[in-house]
C-alpha cells in the first residue's frame, strides 16, 4: 500500500501517521506544496492525506495552488480512494465537499477537550473516542457541515471537529498525528501567531500538556487501523 500526503510548511509531516506507516511497511510520497506544488497521478496511491499549514483555504489569491489542490481532492474522493484530512486538511476537505470555510469566533491554540457525538460510539473508525479527549488545536478558521457528512466529534467554540462522509473520507480539526517529539516544534512555529484568547494557551501552557500527545497517537493509530480494515472493500 502507498500513502501521498500533501504538506504546506516544513513542519507538518506526516507525524504519527509515518511511524504507523513504516511499522505496516507502507511506502509514503509527498507533495511539498511550500515547494513544488506539483501534483501526482490519482492512480498513484491509495490513501490521501493533507496536512495542516498556516494559511486558509480562502488564501489563494496569496497561494493559487489551493484552487487546484481543492479541485484534485474533488477528484480523489469521487475515486473512492481514502481521503485523510487534518486541520487545514480537514479545511480543504470540507471545501471540496462545498462546504462553507470560515474564521472562528474565536482561535483554538493549545491542548484542549474535544467531545466525541453520540454518532462515534457506533461508527467502525471513531468507536475508540467516546466521551472526550484533551487533543492539540492549532486553528482560526473552521467549516460547515458538509451535506452528505455526519459530525463525530465538537468542541466548546467549533460545532464540527472531526466528520466522515461516506466510506472514504475522514476529516479532523484537531492534530492526532503531532507526537512528544515534534511537539515543541509545532509550538515554536505557530507562537508568532499566537493572540491572547479564551481558547489560547500560551507555549509555556502547551509544552506542559506534550505528554497527551502518546495517548492521543495510540488512538489514532486505532483509528488507522480501521481504516486500514475497511479500505480493502473501499
Amino acid at each position: 500500500m502507498h500513502i501521498h500526503y500533501f504538506q504546506h510548511d516544513h513542519f507538518e509531516d506526516l507525524g504519527y501517521i509515518g511511524d504507523w506507516a513504516s511499522s505496516h511497511n507502507i511506502t509514503s510520497s509527498v507533495t511539498r506544496f511550500d515547494i513544488n506544488p506539483e501534483l501526482p497521478l490519482v492512480e498513484s496511491f491509495d490513501w490521501l492525506v493533507v496536512m495542516g499549514g498556516k494559511m486558509g483555504v480562502n488564501d489563494s489569491a496569496e497561494f493559487p495552488w489551493i484552487d487546484d489542490e481543492i479541485e484534485f481532492i474533488k477528484k480523489v474522493i469521487r475515486s473512492g480512494k481514502i481521503v485523510i484530512g487534518i486541520c487545514l486538511g480537514a479545511q480543504m476537505v470540507a471545501k471540496a465537499l462545498g462546504a462553507k470555510v470560515y474564521k472562528n469566533k474565536e482561535q483554538e491554540i493549545g491542548f484542549m477537550p474535544v467531545y466525541y457525538s453520540p454518532n462515534a460510539l457506533n461508527d467502525n473508525v471513531f468507536m475508540h473516542f467516546a466521551g472526550d479527549l484533551t487533543v492539540m488545536h492549532m486553528h482560526y478558521d473552521v467549516f460547515d457541515l458538509p451535506s452528505g457528512a455526519t459530525t463525530m466529534a465538537y468542541s466548546e467554540v467549533t460545532p464540527c471537529q472531526a466528520f466522515i462522509y461516506g466510506k472514504n473520507v475522514f476529516a479532523l480539526q484537531f492534530h492526532f498525528e503531532i507526537t512528544e517529539s515534534n511537539a515543541p516544534e509545532f509550538i515554536r512555529e505557530i507562537t508568532p501567531e499566537i493572540l491572547p484568547g479564551k481558547h489560547v494557551q500560551t507555549p509555556d501552557e502547551m509544552m506542559k500538556h506534550i505528554n497527551y500527545c502518546p495517548k492521543n497517537n495510540l488512538i489514532f493509530s486505532k483509528m488507522l487501523e480501521n481504516i486500514l480494515a475497511i479500505s480493502t472493500v473501499v
